[in-house]
């Protein structure tokens, strides 16, 4: 529930279907979370909906068909912005203006990540609890922050799915009124209309395809209304007794596969297309190389050759490096120039085009940031630290210890990683309601059955989490895409697209252990597999990419918004090659 004496609007957006309501070919809506906490559904829908309907829908023109005995089917593809994010009002925030908040995240990030030095646990530990303490001392018990929690914004997706059912049979009645009041005036073939009753109040189910921590949101849906599941495909996917937990413990088993991956695809690539290989080099030399560029970074931070004084650091370096993981296709490249430019001590001035002006502190265009829905971290960590355990016994000797444990499962990422819980250990707010006031733990027999899909080598949601979270939901099935990289987005495979569609069309699942293959490789462009794609997989692949280029563009991999230096120039140069 929200304050009865304050206003709050959900901000949502539609692409239509292809067909209308009243054609069988007409699939419903289906409801899109991007992941985050954080990411905004109507961003994704008003930049890629075409895309996410191209993947979805079937490849039939259905110009092309009858309608009647068609197996095809048509949806509407649906955005939402979850409560205090984007356009969502009101927002989730802690800052004033976009330009305060800027301020402060410099200062933060000038930090450095966990281990850059030895005074950096204590300072960033004292920043986090200024933030948690200025957060809660100025927004009183009325604050949106104390209703954010994903269970709250899973009974907001049962109302909209009932609101589409009352949609559905509205739209109904006005396309068959139309119709025959056309008959009549055209052919004098009047007669009383009888309008069917189509919505049934507490009955419609939810169609719904979520990433990373989207996949969050529709377990917990799941979980507290199972008769109401239709279609979910839960992609990218969080442990949720471990996320509720607010331990974050559980992330990494997979990411040093993720870098593997990198050392490999370099090496196999050769210097043609990865800079850090040589005519012989293996995967253990770029790996030696990489490492020699960290060493070298700690104490010898690099002087940028630039129109701007600016310095890039070894936290600098890690980050681009973690971020990197997320989108291997995109960034995977990038990151072999980088640190070969590092490598030689940046003797070309090539520093300066891996840095943006946002690693600058920047007015907003006309001195005005008032009109545009502020993204930040304080309404992820609003959302992830409410649905998650208080964590307010955790002291500074209990966060090394978390964070050292993490260095261990993940040398590459785990300094990041371990601010998340420090975030939550200092976060005031208390929700009003989550999950577990309404049941203990995950799980459901679901009306229709829920399809995991986990990559093989994802640096933030091993693949074993979907087999965990199957094994809460009889009847589910969980595939597997044989990719490094974050959400089945990290690169294209027709065979993990052809399932998903087949899903969202007839309900039919993959065989138990399916593994599909991708035809995009990092550092190999084009992939030789390319030749053997059919047309309507060549029109896939193209709405493919396009999906994930936003991905890359946006901070909606789980966590990303509240990593350390997420807003350094390194970091957002990534985003905007993407």
């Amino acid at each position: 529930m929200l304050p009865r004496f304050s206003v709050h609007t959900l901000a949502v957006t539609m692409l239509p279907a292809k067909v209308p309501v009243t054609d069988p070919r007409y699939g419903g809506p289906v409801l899109l979370n991007p992941g985050g906490p954080g990411g905004s559904g109507v961003d994704l829908v008003t930049a890629r909906g075409l895309a996410i309907q191209t993947l979805i829908d079937s490849p039939v023109d259905p110009a092309s068909e009858a309608p009647e005995n068609s197996t095809s089917k048509y949806f509407d593809v649906v955005g939402f912005d979850p409560r205090g994010i984007g356009r969502t009002t009101p927002g989730a925030h802690c800052f004033r203006s976009a330009s305060i908040r800027e301020s402060w995240n410099l200062r933060l990030d000038s930090q450095g990540i966990l281990g850059s030095s030895d005074a950096v646990l204590g300072r960033r530990w004292s920043m986090v609890n200024a933030l948690g303490a200025s957060c809660a001392g100025r927004h009183d018990e009325g604050d949106v922050k104390h209703y954010v929690t994903t269970a709250s914004v899973a009974r907001d997706m049962l109302e909209v799915a009932e609101l589409f059912g009352q949609y559905r049979e509205a739209e109904t009645w006005r396309i068959l009124t139309e119709d025959a009041i056309e008959m009549c005036e055209a052919h004098g073939a009047c007669a009383s209309l009888q309008l069917p009753e189509i919505y049934v109040p507490g009955t419609e189910k939810l169609q719904y395809w979520g990433f990373s921590y989207g996949t969050l949101l529709g377990s917990t849906f799941a979980s507290m209304f199972p008769d109401r599941v239709g279609r979910l495909v839960l992609d990218g996917v969080v442990h949720g007794s471990n996320y509720m937990k607010t331990l974050w413990s559980d992330n990494l088993h997979d990411t040093e596969k993720t870098m593997q991956a990198f050392y490999d695809r370099c090496a196999e690539a050769g210097p043609t297309a990865c800079p850090l290989a040589d005519g012989n080099s293996t995967a253990a030399d770029i790996q030696s190389k990489a490492l020699a560029v960290l060493d070298k970074m700690y104490h010898n931070p690099i002087s940028v050759k630039g129109e701007f004084p600016e310095i890039v650091t070894w936290s600098d370096v890690r980050l681009f490096m973690f971020m990197a993981l997320y989108e291997p296709l995109q960034a995977f490249p990038r990151m072999a120039e980088m640190l070969a430019a590092v490598a030689r001590g940046d003797e070309d001035g090539e520093m300066e085009d891996y840095l943006t002006g946002k690693h600058f502190f920047a007015c907003a265009a006309k001195g005005n940031d008032t009109d545009i829905p502020q993204v930040d971290g304080e309404a992820s960590m609003a959302i992830m630290c409410s649905d998650g355990d208080p964590q307010d016994f955790l002291d500074m000797d209990g966060m090394e210890e978390h964070w050292r444990k993490l260095d261990a499962i993940s040398p590459s990422v785990g300094a990041m990683w371990a601010g998340h819980r420090m975030n939550c250990a200092n976060w005031k707010f208390r929700p009003l309601y989550r999950f577990t006031d309404f049941k203990p733990e995950f799980g459901g027999d679901t009306a229709n059955p829920i399809l995991w899909i986990g990559n093989t080598a994802d640096p933030v949601t091993p693949l074993i989490n979907a087999h965990k979270m199957k094994s809460l939901f009889p009847g589910s099935e969980v595939l597997a895409q044989n990719s490094p990289g974050h959400c089945s987005l990290a690169a294209y495979s027709p065979c993990t697209v052809g399932y998903i569609r087949n899903y969202f069309n007839n309900g039919s699942l993959p065989a138990p252990d399916t593994l599909c293959e991708p035809v995009e490789i990092p550092f190999i462009n084009p992939s030789p597999e390319l030749h053997l794609l059919s047309a309507d997989e060549m029109q896939a692949m193209d709405a493919h990419q396009g999906l994930s280029r936003s991905f890359a563009k946006n901070a909606w991999g789980l966590g990303k918004a509240m990593l350390p230096g997420v807003e350094s120039g390194l970091s957002l140069k990534l985003q905007d090659d993407a």
